[in-house]
C-alpha cells in the first residue's frame, strides 16, 4: 500500500515538473519582443492598452474612468467590436465618436471582417482610433492581425505570431479564430475593402 501511494506521488509530480525547453510559450518568451509588434502604452492607465501604429490603438473594455486617457492621447473615434455591449455611456458628453461593429467570437463572418477593415481606414484620415472587445484579446486581436495582412503586407504567420504571443492576453480556445486566419483570402478581403 505504502509503495503504491508513492508510486503514484512520483508520477504526480513528475507529470507537473518539465523542463523549460518542454514549454514552447517559454521559448516564445525568451526571444526578443520584435518591435514591429504593438507596443504597450505605460504611461495611460487602460486595461490592455497597445499602440498598432501611431494613430491605431488597441485596448480592452473600457470605463468612464479611461476617457481623460484617451482624450491626452487624441483618440478621435472607438470602435467596439462587442455583441452585447456598447460605449455610448461611456464616450457620452466627449467628442470621441463611437462606432460599432458586432463581432461573434464563436461566428467570425467576412463582412464583419470588411466592415471593421473599412472603419479602420479613417486611422489615416480623421486622427487617432482606438479598437477594443471586452479583453482586447480575441476579436482585437482577429482584427489587429487582418489590418496587418491587408494593410501593412505582413504575411499570415506574423499576424498569427503577433496575435498568439504579443502578450495581449489571446485565448487558445478560440482555435476558430486562428483557424479564419490561416485560410482566409486576403486578396479577396482586399479587394472588397478598397472597393468601397
Amino acid at each position: 500500500m505504502k509503495l503504491a501511494f508513492i508510486a503514484a506521488l512520483s508520477v504526480t509530480l513528475a507529470a507537473l515538473v518539465q523542463p523549460a525547453h518542454a514549454d514552447p510559450a517559454s521559448e516564445v518568451s525568451a526571444r526578443p519582443r520584435p518591435i514591429k509588434w504593438a507596443q504597450g502604452v505605460t504611461d495611460a492607465h487602460v486595461n490592455n492598452l497597445h499602440r498598432i501604429t501611431p494613430t491605431l490603438y488597441r485596448s480592452a473594455q473600457l470605463s468612464r474612468a479611461d476617457v481623460p486617457e484617451l482624450q491626452k492621447l487624441g483618440i478621435r473615434k472607438v470602435i467596439s467590436f462587442r455583441s452585447f455591449h456598447a460605449d455610448d455611456s461611456i464616450l457620452a458628453g466627449t467628442q470621441i465618436k463611437m462606432q460599432r461593429i458586432r463581432i461573434n467570437t464563436w461566428d467570425i463572418r467576412d463582412e464583419d471582417m470588411v466592415a471593421a477593415l473599412k472603419a479602420l481606414r479613417t486611422a489615416d484620415q480623421d486622427g487617432p482610433v482606438l479598437i477594443h472587445c471586452q479583453h482586447g484579446a480575441d476579436r482585437t486581436g482577429l482584427v489587429s492581425a487582418l489590418y496587418r495582412m491587408v494593410y501593412q503586407g505582413w504575411t499570415r504567420e506574423q499576424a498569427l505570431d503577433e496575435l498568439q504571443h504579443g502578450g495581449y492576453g489571446f485565448h487558445p480556445i478560440w482555435q476558430n479564430i486562428t483557424n479564419y486566419l490561416k485560410r482566409v483570402d486576403v486578396e479577396r478581403l482586399r479587394q472588397e475593402v478598397n472597393s468601397g
